[in-house]
Order: C-alpha cells, then structure tokens, then sequence
C-alpha cells in the first residue's frame, strides 16, 4: 500500500520548521509493522497546490493522512478539494481534527479524521484498507460511511511511550531540516501532554477525549538512546526539547541531567513553566549543558492572566524564576501575546512592563490567534469579535501577525502595530542593540531579510542570544 503522509507550512512566521514529530512517529511505528512504501509530501510554498498535483501523479497514494493546525486548515481544504480520481482513501489529524470534528462536514471528499494520538489508528485503518476489511469501527476515527457519519469511540492514552520506536526522521531529508535555520538544531520530543488548561491551547479539550494519564514521559534510558543514535546519523551542534512542557518529574530531570551529561554533553534548550521550575532542575539542567529556558508569560496584568487565560502564576513566581534561571547561568526566553479578547492597549503595556522587569535574553511575541474547540475560541464567538465564517486568515496572510479579532477598544491596526513594536520597546531601556536588531526582525522587511540571509543566522543568534 502506499501512503502519503503530507504537512503544510504555508506563511509560517519567520520560516518553515519541515518536519512534524506526529507524522515522524506514525510513519515509525507504520514501517515497524510492515508498511514501508510510505512517501512525504511537505507544502511550504504559496504554489502549494501545483507541487500537491506532481506529488499525487508520481505517487498515485492509496492512503492520505493529513496533519493539520487550525490555522493550515483553509489550505488542507483546498488540497483535498484538488485531489482527482483515482481517488485515495483521505484522513485528516492533528489539533485542530481533534478539538474541532465538524471540520470533517466541512470538508467533501475527506473520507475520515483521527481524534487524539494516530499511531495505533493509522495502522489499523491501513491494514483494513490493504486487506479489503471493515474500517468503520476502528477507535479514535470519525468516518463517513453509506452516507452517514459514524463517531467511534477513543482508545485509552499510549501511556508507555518507551514502546514506540523512535520516530522517522528519515520521512524526509532529516539533515536539511537541522541545517533549515543556520543553527545546527534537532528538535526532540521528550513526552507528550500537558497539565495545564490554558484557555487559547487545545491541551484542555484534548485531555479529555481519551482515557488514562494526558501527561507522560520517556524514560531518561530511552532519550538518551535516541540522541546517540541521531548523533551517529545527523550532524548537530544543539538540541532543542520541544514539548509543549518539559521536566515536570524531578528524578526524571535528575537522572537524565546525571547521564546526559556524561554521554552526550550536547548544549540543549527546553520549555518549563514557572510553577514547577525552581533553583534544584534548573541547576541540574545548566550542569548537563542546558542553555536557555522558555516559558510563557502570554500576559503581564495578573488578573487578566488568572480570568481569560486561566493561567495562575503570579508576577513574582514569574520574576523569582526568571531571576534564579539567571543566577545559575541559564538565558531566559519569554513568550507573549497581544490582542487577546477584551485586552486593550492599555492593559498591553503590562506585558511590556513585566518583560522589561525579566530583562529577557530572547523575546517572542504572536498575536493571538482563535483556535477552534478552544475556550477562548468560543468566548470569542460569545463576545461577537469575530463570525465563525470568517475565523480564518487570507492567503496571504502570516500566521498569528495579523489580527481576526474586532475589538472597539484595541483595533486589529493598533494590535499588530503593537506586535512589531513590542520587543524593541521591552529592550530599549537595558539593551539599544538588541532594541534595533528586534526592531528590523519584526518589520516587514525582518522576515524575507533572515529567510534570505540563512547564513547569518548563526552570528545574528549571538549578538542577539538565541535568535
């Protein structure tokens, strides 16, 4: 059977990243079980849907899974429209599939969606397929059938993730995805899940559609077994741990600290939240080679973090920790967003304030983006800032810079001007280069400047700490 595996990156800020961990470990844990006629097709150009006909003509697929955010749904919708007979069994997962299932009525052609992790699903609906059997009931699958949609139930959450093989990173060309930047990065999955209901996330909505334990770790023995072998493939200079939520276990980080950096000895960034990090991980985590922690701030008013983002840390937890991971030698990256629902400009210049307070070495910042089957996607729809129709962005459009919202007390003109000034107004009082060089990353030219200028990235990363 061949199958088609296909991810789009269309108008992604600042670059493409060219691989997806879901789709890397489906096509791992497909070949494990004997499938190995599987292809990649990878869509990161506005011409997308002419290169999606060459690749369906030279593959002739039997099978299309596609991995979709909500914000590449308006894109998938458009490929699966273009898809000519011979027409191939179609199947669409990821987030968006997941939190929001009418995607499936809203989408002709699309055969099925998959709720929730797709490992064990793919390969049933692929052995089903092959051998000419019933798919109807497969667990975790939506599937339209004789003319009626049949909702099957979920499976319980794989909670031993020590089990599936590492993921296919040969789907692609691996090494060109390392080098895509300038920056010699492989990016690694160490669990999957996360604790929190952030209100903007689907991490609370996709909780609750499986049973068993959301949040789950590998075991230090098989993340260190993973990188030896990529080292051993790939050539890298660093890795990045690029879970929603890293370290959350403390023998987890103790043991793998203890052997990382006795066996791979690589400099390393990763992701935490300010409520379980504190001077003991971060201390063991420098010590095994970590360099840069991230966390989100998202907003810098307290009370508005607490009630529409439901995110409970307070602005000294946030500053405490930002000033211990300081103090054992680890950079600090802040992640923000502006033009959230009911935020006016006003209310903005806390978040300024709060990340002038951090002194961060590297700053992100998106405009916020509604994602439906989200909390803060329906409170959107209740406020009236936006029509479902018209949730979504124009062709031609950057992902989270431009605003769908239409708030009376904050424009969407006056959020994305306060997107493109914010990191040059949080460096300006403690660091003028810094200031500038954010200044022209945000502008219109910063984007096509650094895709066009990939070489420099390395030299821009370290006048700019982690660029």
């Amino acid at each position: 059977m061949r199958i088609l595996l296909v991810l789009t990156e269309i108008n992604q800020k600042f670059g493409a990243l060219g691989a997806a961990h879901g789709l890397m470990s489906i096509s791992a844990y497909l070949k494990q079980k004997g499938f190995s006629d599987i292809h990649f097709g990878y869509y990161p150009e506005k011409d997308y849907l002419e290169k999606w006909q060459e690749d369906l003509k030279r593959i002739r697929p039997q099978l299309i899974g596609i991995y979709t955010t909500a914000p590449q749904f308006q894109f998938i919708q458009k490929m699966v429209q273009a898809v000519s007979d011979p027409v191939p069994f179609i199947i669409l997962g990821g987030p968006h599939p997941t939190i929001f299932p009418q995607c499936l009525d809203q989408t002709p052609r699309l055969n099925a969606i998959c709720l929730g992790e797709g490992e064990y699903p793919m390969f049933e609906l692929a052995q089903a397929l092959e051998q000419g059997k019933d798919y109807t009931q497969i667990k975790n699958l939506w599937v339209m059938g004789d003319g009626r949609l049949i909702q099957n139930p979920t499976r319980p959450f794989i909670q031993d993730l020590d089990s599936l093989p590492f993921v296919d990173r040969e789907l692609s060309d691996h090494q060109k995805v390392i080098d895509n930047w300038g920056l010699s990065q492989i990016r690694i999955m160490a669990g999957r899940g996360c604790p929190f209901n952030c209100t903007f996330c689907s991490n609370h909505r996709i909780r609750k559609l499986q049973e068993g334990g959301y949040v789950r770790f590998r075991s230090a023995d098989h993340i260190i077994e993973e990188i030896k072998m990529l080292q051993k493939r790939y050539r890298f200079n660093e890795i990045l741990f690029d879970d929603d939520i890293c370290w959350i276990d403390r023998d987890l980080v103790h043991e793998f600290a203890d052997r990382y950096k006795k066996e791979i000895g690589l400099p390393f960034m990763f992701s935490g939240r300010v409520e379980i990090l504190d001077r003991d991980k971060l201390t063991k985590l420098k010590e095994a080679g970590g360099t840069r922690v991230g966390f989100g701030v998202e907003h810098g008013d307290q009370t508005f973090r607490h009630t529409v983002l439901r995110r409970n840390m307070t602005n000294k937890q946030i500053l405490e920790v930002s000033q211990i991971a300081k103090e054992v030698g680890l950079q600090v990256k802040t992640l923000n967003m502006v033009g959230l629902p009911g935020e006016t400009l006003e209310l903005h210049q806390a978040t300024i304030k709060i990340n002038q307070q951090i002194k961060p070495d590297v700053v992100g910042v998106t405009i916020f983006y509604p994602m439906p089957g989200t909390d803060l996607y329906d409170l959107c729809l209740e406020k009236g800032y936006f029509k479902e129709e018209s949730a979504s962005l124009g062709d031609e459009d950057t992902i989270f810079k431009r605003s769908l919202l239409r708030m009376p007390q904050f424009q969407p003109k006056e959020i994305e001007k306060a997107m493109r000034w914010f990191t040059f107004k949080v460096f300006w009082p403690f660091s003028k280069i810094k200031a500038f060089g954010y200044w022209v990353l945000y502008s219109k030219y910063g984007e096509p400047l650094l895709n066009f200028m990939s070489h420099l990235r390395r030299p821009l990363r370290k006048l700019l700490k982690g660029l």
